[in-house]
This record gives structure tokens, sequence and C-alpha cells, in this order.
């Protein structure tokens, strides 16, 4: 009988004691959670708050945290301007973002360029590579208009069916009559004004001799110089800044039969920030490959900084060989550093998905795991995307909370815009991190 009621006593101290802990853990996650939030509030500032957001997988991840000196080293000289050794000021750094549908609409890439160019640390060194979609009948990003004459055609590297000599890009267009032009128009967009035209360069494979040459149409006066070179493009620097730039041909010879354009970059003589943004609807990282004039126009931009986005549409299809989607990167990585074993490179992992917009993606995990795997074995930077959303099907709560669009493949406009704040913000961190290690005060 005592046994029975020291066993009753206990059990109600128990049951008296539930509540308690109860309130103890909810205690503690409201505590948690406030600190959380004061330090994305530190962080972030101003920008709105996303319970969907994991903000503190937000960062770069690195094998070691070398990965990106290269480029972190090229920051701090242009913020400074500083001297190397050779006694020479940065005067611009410039970046590579490559990518597929995300980059190719610019919102993700647009709001970090804006970001970089908007820092009084760094600054606008131009608008950067461009194609003019519209002629290819694709879309086009916001911040600029494409206006044609003539008739244009497009080759996509994405196409198995198309044929033909793509630079970083992976799209051109061609045209067989020399009297069809090409106009590129940077306008105000999202309350930003565009950056000044003082330099143009127009990627197209100059050593062919069958195709017509490509000429700037403006006054005599306000073109300052102009060069051929041999890694593909006519250079053409302004000595008055251009709002726009058309692009005419020239038939010179019997033998020259059409024209090939593969891309056009817009520049300042500014010091800033230049960042490139090539990306191409369906893009897979097997495509990029197929790039035979990547290595030469990747030389011609000498990038600090190449991030590759890439991924969404690899790892789409049921039946997802992710062995080969990591031997496509790893490719790619080689590549880079056949032109400069110092460039930074910074892989990003793909955003949630499903498959027509039910089925949940498992592939993306594998993606994301074999991209771990390149950071660790490539000494290169990640940003886990796919983890700061939440992982695996957690596009439907982007989509539910108006970050995410109808296909549960792309994110709305407010989506890509977070994006692009979450990205700039990780590499910002970090780089404050680098320079307090290796330039203290």
């Amino acid at each position: 009988m005592i046994k029975i009621k020291k066993r009753v006593f206990w059990l109600l101290i128990i049951l008296i004691s539930i509540p308690t802990l109860a309130f103890c853990q909810d205690d503690l996650q409201e505590k948690t959670k406030k600190l959380e939030d004061s330090i994305r509030l530190m962080l972030y500032k101003e920008r709105p708050y996303f319970e969907v957001v994991n903000y503190g997988a937000n960062r770069i991840q690195m094998k070691d945290s070398t990965s990106l000196d290269y480029f972190f080293e090229a920051l701090y000289r242009l913020q400074t301007q500083k001297k190397d050794e050779k006694g020479e000021e940065k005067a611009q750094v410039k970046i590579l973002h490559m990518g597929d549908s995300h980059v190719q609409a610019d919102f993700f890439t647009g709001k970090v360029r804006n970001l970089f160019q908007e820092d009084k640390r760094f600054g606008d060194a131009g608008r950067g590579f461009l194609f003019p979609y519209s002629a290819a009948r694709t879309n086009n990003p916001f911040d600029y208009k494409t206006r044609y004459t003539g008739t244009w055609t497009s080759q996509k590297m994405v196409s198995n069916k198309d044929q033909s000599q793509w630079g970083i890009s992976g799209i051109n267009v061609e045209t067989t009559n020399p009297k069809s032009t090409l106009t590129l128009e940077p306008i105000a967009y999202n309350e930003r004004q565009p950056s000044k035209i003082e330099k143009v360069r127009i990627y197209y494979p100059i050593l062919n001799e069958e195709l017509f040459e490509a000429i700037i149409i403006a006054p005599t006066n306000e073109i300052k110089s102009q060069k051929m070179h041999p890694d593909g493009y006519l250079e053409v620097i302004f000595s008055v800044p251009q709002t726009s730039i058309s692009i005419g041909l020239d038939k010179t010879d019997d033998i020259q039969t059409h024209f090939i354009l593969q891309g056009i970059s817009l520049e300042t003589n500014q010091k800033g920030v230049l960042y490139h943004a090539v990306g191409i609807n369906g893009a897979e990282t097997r495509h990029y490959l197929r790039c035979e004039d990547f290595e030469t126009q990747l030389k011609s931009i000498q990038p600090d900084l190449v991030v590759i986005s890439l991924g969404t549409n690899d790892a789409y299809p049921v039946k997802f060989d992710d062995v080969a989607f990591k031997e496509n990167l790893s490719k790619i990585i080689t590549q880079i550093r056949n032109i400069n074993p110092n460039t930074s490179i910074l892989l990003t992992s793909p955003n949630d998905t499903y498959r027509y917009k039910k089925y949940a993606n498992y592939n993306t995990q594998k993606a994301e795991e074999r991209l771990q795997e390149l950071m660790r074995e490539k000494n290169v930077g990640l940003w886990n995307f796919y983890q700061i959303m939440g992982g695996f099907k957690s596009i439907t709560d982007w989509q539910k909370a108006g970050l995410g669009q109808y296909d549960r493949i792309h994110l709305s406009q407010t989506g890509y815009n977070l994006q692009g704040d979450l990205f700039y913000e990780a590499i910002n961190e970090q780089y404050k991190k680098w320079t307090e290690k290796n330039r203290p005060k």
C-alpha cells in the first residue's frame, strides 16, 4: 500500500512538472528567436524578415579560409586603392556570374550587381556583359531595351540541333544581311539610373574571314579609339559617354557571307565593380562545355571571381546523373583555372524545385551533396541556397510567402531580390572576416 502511494505521489509530481517544463522550453525558444532576430537585424538592417528563410545557413562554406583570397584581395585593393607589389592600383574588380534561366532574367544577378556598385567602398564600373535576347526571341532583362533591323536567327548551346561558335554566353544571333543593325539601350530600372557607357566590347569570331565586320554607329568625333583584339572582340572607347549602343555591319569582301554576334560588354572607365552575368534558359553544366570560345573570352574578361549557378536543369529529370553533373562542373572549374589558376570560384546550389508543379524533387539534394564534395576537393567556395531556403519541399513555403512562382521552379521577383540580398550579405560578411584576419587595422 505504501509503495502504491509513493508511485501515485511521483506520478503527480511528473504531471505537475510537465506544464512547467513546456513553459521553460517555450520560453527558451522565444529567447532564442529574439536572439536570432537581433542578429538578423544587425546583419540585414531594415530588410524584410521572412520566416521561411534559414538565416543561420546564410554563409559562404569553404574547405579553408583561403578559397576566396584572390577575390577579397582585389576588393580590398579597390576599396583602399593600395598598390600591389608592382606599384599598380586596382582599378576594377571583375565578376563573372554564369548560370541558367535564374541568371538570364537578371533579377537575382541584377540585385547583386546593384548592391556591389551602390556600395560606396567599391563603385560602378558599368553594366558588363549582356546579350540582345529579344533579337533571339527570348526574354530580355528589364534594365535595357533591344532593337534591331533585318532578320536575325538564334543558335543556342542548349539545343542539340544547333551548331555554332559560342562564347561565354552560350547563345549567338546571326544574320546574312549586311544592312542589319542591333541597338542596346540601358534604361532606368528599380529606381536606379543606368551606368554610363564609356567603352564597349563587341564579341564575335573576328578571325573568321567569312564574317562581316562589326562597326559602331556613332558620330566620328565621339569615338576616341577602336581596336580589334585577337581574343575575339572589337573594343571602342568613347570621348563622350553614350546612352545607347548601335552596331552596324560592313561587308568588305565577297567572301564575307554572314555575321555572328556572341555578346556585348558595356563598361565605364571608372573604378568599381564590373558584374558580368551570362545565362540561358534550360542550361545544364554539359552545355557550357560546347562553348569553344569560353576560355578565350574568359581570358579577355580576366575575372577576379567566377560564380557558377547551375544544377536546376541537370537535377530536373527523374534519372539524374549526379556523377556526370559533378564531372562537368569539375571540367568547367579546370577551364577557368587554365586561364588563371588564382581566380576565385564560388558555387551556388540550386533552389528546391518540384517536377510538373506536384512532384517533390529529391535530386536537388543529390546535386547539393556533389557541390559539397567539389567545395572540399577543388578548394572553391559554396553558397548553399538549398539549405538557406529550408531544404526539401521548401519551395512550397516560399511560394506561399510570395517568394516563389507557380511552376515551383523559379522564384518571384521579390524572391530573387531576397536571394540577391542574402547572397551579397554572405559575401560581405565573409569579406569582413577576411579583412579583419588578413588586413587588421
